[in-house]
């Protein structure tokens, strides 16, 4: 997780694993588990830390042999999600959007989205992505994501590729002060921002927010800092997969008013805490769907 862009590794991982998955999709799942199954036999950072974030999302009731298996299992949805978009080469919206068969709570979104202030779409690191936008593209003309590239080329490449076809309008986190302003200006536009608010990337600050019974956690505040810059309304929302096939749930927005607060003031307001809240109703409902693959608590001196 902390290798340089061109470490060795990172160079490794990017032609023979990724570029064996391109070449032979078939065997895909296959080499997707022996990654997992030997990067938690041999990577110390991957098993500490997806062991950390298993403990959290089953709660500390959990027997440790549930939390090396939900562990293992946040590893395995990795290595799935990095496949199906390493293999979307050709996929149309449609497609895409097919694959989620269960869609609850557009009601309560589109509402939100009738006020006229855009919406701030906030998620978690679960499910599949990109087929939920697909399927939010069929109502909405305007996406725009907040992401942060990844380092390894093939993935980018790929991800980046599909995001384009799907037409969704992308603004990198290392574009800083010029792609915050993108955002609020595409909320005052009644356009929709669709971002993750479970883990705090590269060149993001975040807060000390406690988060799944944990006091000692760090989250980022960008979604609730949007929504409070413009008074947008957040709709925390969820994919969820049940074998082959995913579930959308969009859960109660939580409304905003237009107010003007420092950075350190947003992470104990009320739209934060309610996003926190949603977030952990998300991962208590399915921990192994989680792909919590970065340190949420804060490191031990």
């Amino acid at each position: 997780m902390t290798l340089a862009a061109y470490h060795p590794a990172r160079m490794l991982i990017d032609q023979m694993y990724f570029g064996s998955i391109q070449a032979m999709p078939m065997l895909a799942p296959l080499m997707g588990r022996a990654v997992a199954i030997g990067g938690m036999a041999t990577v110390p950072f991957w098993r500490r830390t997806l062991r950390e974030n298993a403990r959290l999302a089953l709660g500390p009731q959990a027997a440790e042999a549930e939390v090396r298996a939900v562990a293992t299992e946040m590893l395995l949805n990795m290595q799935r999600s990095i496949a199906e978009i390493l293999l979307s080469e050709g996929v149309t919206v449609d497609a895409l959007a097919a694959r989620v068969t269960r869609f609850s709570g557009q009601e309560q979104y589109h509402a939100a989205h009738d006020r006229g202030r855009g919406v701030v779409v906030a998620s978690a690191h679960m499910g599949a992505f990109e087929p939920s936008i697909a399927l939010l593209r069929k109502f909405e003309s305007r996406i725009h994501v907040l992401f942060h590239p990844d380092p390894l080329p093939r993935f980018e490449r790929a991800r980046s590729a599909l995001r384009q076809s799907l037409g969704i309008i992308e603004h990198a986190v290392s574009d800083g002060v010029s792609a915050w302003a993108a955002l609020q200006d595409a909320l005052r536009a009644n356009e929709v921002v669709v971002l993750h608010a479970d883990r705090v990337m590269p060149m993001q600050q975040g807060s000390r927010i406690p988060f799944l019974g944990a006091h000692d956690t760090v989250l980022p505040t960008g979604a609730a800092r949007l929504a409070l810059a413009c008074g947008a309304p957040i709709v925390p929302t969820f994919c969820y997969r049940h074998g082959h096939e995913l579930e959308v749930e969009m859960m109660a927005p939580i409304y905003c008013e237009v107010e003007s607060l420092r950075s350190s003031e947003v992470a104990s307001h009320p739209a934060q805490l309610a996003l926190v809240t949603a977030l952990e109703t998300a991962i208590r409902k399915h921990p192994s769907q989680w792909m919590a693959f970065m340190q949420v608590r804060e490191a031990r001196k």
